[in-house]
This record gives C-alpha cells, sequence and structure tokens, in this order.
C-alpha cells in the first residue's frame, strides 16, 4: 500500500499508466473524481458501471465525472451527487479541501505530493515564497513544517481565498500566512524593486508548451521566470523550479535552469532532481507520460 490512514486524498487510477488509457480517477476521502482524456475514452469507458464498482468496493459516496475545461457544464453526478461545497481530505496528516467542480484539474494536484514534503522538511525557521500557489499546498506544507513566514502568490482571487482557508484548516497563525491575488512576474518584478528577497522559494508555474508548437516559447518564459525568482533569492536560499509540461523534457529543463542561473548571476549546486510520486505511474514505453519536473537548488 501506497498510502496510510493519513493520506485519503491521491489517484487511483492513472490512465496508460495503470492500463486504463484515457481514464484517471482521483479520490477525495469518500468523493471521486474522474476525467476521461477526450472523446474515444468517453465513448469506450462505461463510467456508470465504473462508479457503481468503485461504491462497492471503497464505498465511495459520490462519483463526479468532470468534464473537460472547454465544456459548457463542468461535469455531471454519475453516482451520488454533485458536491454542493468544497471537501475535506487528508494528505500526509495535513488537513486540505477543494473544490471538485469549479476547481482546477479534479480540484487538487496530487502529482506534487511527495515535493510538497521536501519544502515542508526544508522550510523550517525559513521565510518562504510559494509562486503559481494555486490553493496554498506548498505553503500548508512550509507553514506546518516550521517556516518562519510563508507568502503564497496567485493571480486567481478564489485560489487565494482558499489557501487561507487550509491555512486556517491546520491551525497555522494567521499572522505568518500573507496571500497576494496578483500575476507572478508582476509580483517578482515589484519585490526585486523593493529589494525583499525569501530564504525558500518555490515556482510552481502550469503548462507553457501544452502542445509541440509552444516548446520555444516557452523555454524563454520558464527562464525568465526563473532568473526572476532568483532575483528575489536570499543568499544561500534554496529555490525549487518545477514544469509540468510534457513537451519539455528534463535535459531542456535542466538547460534552460542553467541559463536562469548564469542570467541572474547566481551559482547554484543541485539538492534533487525528481518527479511524479508513485500513484502517477507511466509506461516505460511512454517517457513522455513522466511529465513532472522538479529541481532544488541551493543558491549562492
Amino acid at each position: 500500500m501506497l498510502f496510510d490512514e493519513r493520506t485519503n486524498g491521491f489517484r487511483l487510477l492513472n490512465g496508460e499508466g495503470d492500463g486504463l488509457p484515457g481514464l484517471t480517477c482521483d479520490l477525495y476521502d469518500k468523493h471521486a473524481v474522474l476525467k476521461l482524456d477526450g472523446d474515444t475514452p468517453a465513448a469506450f469507458w462505461n463510467v456508470d458501471a465504473f462508479a457503481d464498482w468503485l461504491a462497492e468496493r471503497l464505498s465511495i459516496e459520490n462519483v463526479f465525472l468532470k468534464f473537460r475545461s472547454d465544456a459548457e457544464t463542468r461535469g455531471r453526478a454519475v453516482r451520488g451527487a454533485i458536491p454542493a461545497e468544497p471537501v475535506r481530505f487528508l494528505e500526509n496528516g495535513l488537513h486540505f479541501q477543494a473544490d471538485l467542480v469549479q476547481g482546477q484539474k479534479t480540484g487538487f494536484f496530487f502529482d506534487q505530493r511527495d515535493n510538497r514534503a521536501r519544502i515542508g522538511a526544508l522550510a523550517v525557521g525559513r521565510s518562504v515564497l510559494n509562486l503559481f500557489a494555486y490553493t496554498g499546498g506548498f505553503s500548508i506544507y512550509a507553514g506546518c513544517g516550521g517556516a518562519s513566514q510563508v507568502t503564497s502568490v496567485d493571480l486567481a482571487k478564489p485560489a487565494m481565498e482558499e489557501a487561507e482557508r487550509n491555512w486556517a484548516l491546520n491551525a497555522l497563525p494567521g499572522d505568518q500566512h500573507q496571500v497576494s491575488a496578483t500575476d507572478a512576474f508582476e509580483f517578482l518584478e515589484k519585490a526585486k524593486s523593493a529589494k525583499r528577497s525569501w530564504d525558500l522559494v518555490v515556482v510552481d508555474p502550469p503548462s507553457f508548451a501544452p502542445a509541440e508548437r509552444h516548446v520555444k516559447a516557452a523555454l524563454a518564459s520558464y527562464q525568465a521566470l526563473f532568473t526572476a525568482a532568483l532575483h528575489v533569492l536570499a543568499p544561500s536560499g534554496i529555490v525549487a523550479f518545477s514544469s509540468c509540461s510534457s513537451h519539455i523534457s528534463q535535459q531542456m529543463f535542466l538547460e534552460l535552469t542553467e541559463l536562469a542561473t548564469s542570467k541572474a548571476r547566481r551559482r547554484a549546486t543541485g539538492l534533487g532532481v525528481y518527479g511524479q510520486p508513485a500513484d502517477h505511474p507511466f509506461p516505460l514505453v511512454c517517457r513522455e507520460l513522466q511529465y513532472l519536473k522538479f529541481l532544488l537548488l541551493q543558491v549562492r
């Protein structure tokens, strides 16, 4: 088993990695969210029968089929009811809630679980900046890990409000968490001008390369973003750079990070290169499904 009673939010089925092409299923305690990757999986998979199977074996109360982002409606209840409010769940003993209907993906990003734990272990006594924070996953781990202060930045105001609620769910001191609903590039520019710095910076942007044709522009965007983040990192600080784009290879990712570090006139030592957790498996013959890159650096 991958999880004990301290974690009841995780990916149950990961498409091709679990031999179920086009079908993913995330569990949030007694709630399940299904996603189908396109029209072919939608025509092939019997989601109603699958929902019955889930309910019988895992005591799932509600199964929600979430439609693709370009659909007119967000999804439908396959079994039970559509969650009327965010649902609560545990991850490594920490408390979170997620909006399964309106939230991004299925409501939460389980693929960064192990990397969140790494940030939590490094946060003790440090000031932390979490860029593209969404609902505050890395921020909560940092706060629970003993960070002196945490700043969460995301353009979406509802996500920042949810981050504050997740912070409160874990009984963390309210005055140690600052949120800013603003563009990350704009925030970094203003922080640099104000000569602000943080001991630990997490940069976890959305995919800049949703298709192969976007790779060149994405590399430039990543490089500019990482360079800007290094400008607000304190001396001997730690930075975490991440990319979830399958079209950006690990080699490309390391090279653009090297260029960003050079452009920022900093020197870096690698502390670890990581990826997605065990509940996000991939077929060895489909290496492009090993999409997540996560790099920890100590920077002088």
